[in-house]
């Protein structure tokens, strides 16, 4: 069944709840950059934003917006995606327990260390009864919340559904990623920029119709696991003849890179074996790396889609292209989480 993206939205590195990057991108040369918050009083009073964690603030101020310019009062579902959710307040509780000696511990962070506070702080907010689900699957998170929402299209429960994609940075959590090696990003290449470890707050709304809102179409979502290079090139064949074309009638392929050797070696691997020609695009130079990156990298090739365009700061340098792609109709995003998870994403304009 056709699934359609109605509107996107993103806080983030970026100027939040705005394109603005697309034609003033911020460029950074931190190991570690934070969101740019949007003026959270706007939408909350006083008393109910001093109970929220900020990431929760984000995912329900992402849920308005995004409703609002789909022009969808209420979804059927709500499905979110995230690797460690509010790990801030989860830190908070541990320590809490650590410092009170398990006595007179707070409720709230309890509550709000729950990955499916997400969704649920969603749906309060709009008090929706419908499907609500929260995927839990590190770097492919929210790949997952949206095979599901396309699962729930396919079976035709569903007419519209609100799907995002969260993770925030704590000092705890860097410190312990960057002694794993997650943050070992190389210096910067030529117009390539380095990547850092930054925060992801997305949210989408599909739906099962398209109208004069629609921006584009997901032809597929495809998910392997540790795949031989066999069953990669059997799972993008066979993706390409569902979807009704080929390689070639693709513009771009969208990839995680993030100049982290072990993160890009599939990556490279890939292009080589089986994406040949085709011009590669990145996206963490500007967003940065989380375990819900990848929604930040499906929320670029919607915005891409919407205006047909491909920026030249967008494309790998190994294209050597100085100028914006044009004219865009398809992008395949390819992503994968320490090479054990990979996915397809293809995506096509419904603008003539």
């Amino acid at each position: 069944m056709a699934v359609y993206i109605q509107s996107a939205n993103q806080i983030s590195a970026q100027k939040p709840l705005s394109d603005e990057w697309f034609e003033l991108p911020v460029f950074y040369g931190e190991k570690r950059v934070q969101t740019i918050d949007p003026d959270f009083s706007v939408f909350f009073p006083m008393m109910v934003g001093r109970r929220m964690c900020k990431l929760l603030k984000r995912a329900v101020v992402l849920s308005r917006r995004t409703l609002e310019e789909a022009a969808v009062a209420m979804p059927d579902a709500i499905i979110s995606g995230t690797g460690l959710g509010c790990i801030e307040n989860t830190e908070k509780f541990l320590l809490s327990i650590q410092e009170n000696d398990e006595q007179l511990l707070q409720p709230t962070y309890f509550m709000q260390s729950t990955h499916n506070i997400l969704s649920s702080t969603i749906a309060i907010d709009l008090k929706c009864h419908g499907y609500n689900n929260t995927f839990v699957h590190r770097g492919t998170s929210f790949e997952n919340a949206l095979f599901d929402a396309s699962l729930q299209f396919d079976q035709k429960r569903i007419q519209h559904a609100l799907v995002g994609g969260f993770d925030e940075l704590t000092d705890h959590y860097y410190v312990l990623f960057d002694r794993m090696g997650t943050w070992h990003f190389m210096p910067e290449l030529s117009r390539r920029q380095t990547c850092f470890a930054g925060e992801a707050a997305v949210s989408m709304l599909l739906s099962a119709i398209k109208t004069e809102k629609t921006i584009c179409k997901i032809n597929a979502i495809e998910l392997m696991y540790k795949p031989t290079r066999e069953q990669f090139r059997q799972t993008l064949e066979t993706m390409f003849a569902h979807a009704g074309c080929n390689l070639t009638d693709v513009d771009a392929i969208l990839m995680g890179m993030n100049t982290n050797p072990e993160n890009d070696a599939p990556y490279q691997d890939a292009v080589t074996r089986f994406f040949g020609d085709r011009p590669i695009m990145q996206y963490k130079h500007l967003f940065g790396e989380s375990f819900s990156a990848s929604a930040l990298g499906v929320y670029v090739a919607v915005t891409c889609l919407r205006r047909r365009c491909i920026p030249a700061f967008l494309l790998s340098d190994a294209d050597g292209r100085s100028t914006a792609l044009t004219g865009v109709k398809r992008i395949l995003m390819y992503n994968h989480y320490r090479n054990q998870t990979h996915s397809f994403i293809l995506l096509s304009s419904c603008s003539n």
